[in-house]
């Protein structure tokens, strides 16, 4: 009996066109991977959790805008998800909106296989790549927490360049309190060294910036519809 495989990347299909949707269910199986389509963004909303690896083929043109209203509503969200849009209009101000807000490319209906399949393993690749770098950053982050209030207000000071006694003038503590606090600190954190210490510390708050940046971005505003039909 073969030992439980890890979970497959998941490929999401969001798309009302009934004929694409099933076109690429059956191309992302033959790839080897699994796949989820829905007709409407409210249904993938249903059912999407961020933990979920893979990536996504939107249909921009849904309803209403629909399809780029959920792209956006992913990146407000901070939900990193590579992202293939396509269309069978091909709105040079939509796919423009579409690749600056990081769409990892947009496809013109009627697609052309070897080019999707192309696509979504850069998708895929790039969606690995990025659970990395999270899992990396959770880590750090995870290391930071373990810190007292005391040995954070140290490494700040560490990572602002001041020197022990400078430290030590500051905390109103000697100079031997401020190296017992950098063993103690450096031990927690797991690092050897100042330049490993400045490392994991610059680099967990340029992640937290980013984050921050991502989930506070003020998407542009699309033109609104009050057609109820669903268009291709």
């Amino acid at each position: 009996m073969r030992a439980p495989s890890r979970k497959k990347p998941t490929v999401f299909v969001v798309d009302d066109d009934a004929d694409v949707r099933r076109s690429l269910e059956l191309l992302v199986h033959t790839m080897g991977y699994c796949a989820q389509a829905f007709a409407l963004a409210h249904e993938f909303d249903a059912q999407y959790q961020p933990s979920q690896r893979g990536c996504l083929i939107l249909d921009v043109k849904l309803r209403c805008n629909d399809g780029l209203a959920l792209y956006h509503r992913l990146i407000r969200e901070g939900n990193r998800l590579p992202t293939i849009c396509i269309s069978a209009d091909a709105d040079v101000s939509i796919a423009v909106a579409a690749m600056k807000t990081g769409a990892i490319e947009f496809l013109e209906k009627p697609l052309e296989p070897t080019v999707l399949r192309d696509r979504i393993e850069k998708a895929l690749w790039l969606d690995a790549q990025w659970h990395e770098r999270e899992t990396a950053y959770d880590d750090r982050k995870a290391k930071l927490a373990r810190l007292t209030s005391r040995e954070r207000e140290t490494l700040d000071l560490v990572i602002a360049g001041e020197s022990n006694k400078s430290m030590a003038d500051k905390l109103f503590i000697s100079e031997r309190a401020v190296e017992m606090r950098r063993s103690s600190m450096m031990r927690k954190l797991g690092v050897e060294s100042t330049a490993e210490l400045f490392d994991l510390a610059i680099t967990h708050r340029v992640l937290s910036e980013c984050i921050a940046c991502c989930r506070n971005y003020d998407v542009p505003r699309i033109s609104s519809c009050s057609c109820p039909t669903i268009r291709a």
